[in-house]
């Protein structure tokens, strides 16, 4: 997954590249062009478009609770029809 560091006091940007490459540019660029001070707004940016974000592929904890609610309902409903 490409990430880019941006620093916008310089307007200055990495190429898209591997977060920890990322990290290594941003602190390089600090040390060369800031004195090793941190800019105001400076950030590592997952590059948008390029793959789906990471988080985006796990359930969220109220569908899981809501999905075992209904199956406790459902459970619940065969039990007292006797099935």
């Amino acid at each position: 997954m490409p990430y880019v560091y941006r620093c916008p006091q310089c307007r200055a940007a990495s190429p898209p590249t591997t977060r920890q490459a990322a990290e290594a540019h941003r602190q390089a660029h600090r040390d060369v062009k800031h004195g090793g001070l941190v800019p105001d707004g400076d950030d590592i940016i997952r590059v948008p478009g390029s793959t789906r974000d990471p988080d985006g592929r796990y359930v969220s904890t109220a569908a899981v609770l809501g999905g075992l609610a209904l199956l406790a309902l459902a459970s619940a409903i065969a039990r007292a029809l006797g099935r």
